[in-house]
């Protein structure tokens, strides 16, 4: 088994079967992996990394329909190595994916899925995000 290399946030509203075949590449790559359920959606997402940030503003429980994956701790080359085995075992592109950094880590993961959201749409657009 590789040294663990890093930590996946994971919030998965998709099929057990894609959460399987997610988590059976995290463990291959050595990854921590942090399952997020809905009702911990409104927390700040580097509180689950570890680091301590400021909590986000309350807000009401929304549900988030799409699959979240939030890398934490993986160097560019682990990162993307990870990203390929993913799509190798058949985890759709459309699935959200984010880094953590010092931006977004204060963040709830309802904000930074309304940010991956407004980037996608850009992108879709044939803007550059913001």
């Amino acid at each position: 088994m590789p040294k663990s290399q890093g930590l996946v946030l994971y919030y998965n509203a998709s099929t057990p079967q894609e959460a399987a075949k997610a988590r059976l590449v995290f463990i291959r790559m050595g990854l921590r992996i942090k399952l997020i359920s809905m009702e911990e959606l409104g927390q700040a997402v580097g509180s689950f990394a570890g680091l301590e940030v400021p909590p986000p503003p309350a807000a009401d429980p929304v549900s988030i329909e799409e699959s979240i994956l939030v890398f934490s701790g993986l160097p560019g080359r682990a990162l993307d190595q990870t990203l390929a085995a993913l799509r190798k075992a058949g985890i759709p592109r459309s699935v959200y994916k984010a880094v953590l950094t010092p931006g977004n880590a204060s963040w709830s993961f309802y904000q930074l899925y309304q940010e991956l959201c407004k980037e996608r749409q850009a992108i879709e657009d044939g803007n550059s995000p913001d």
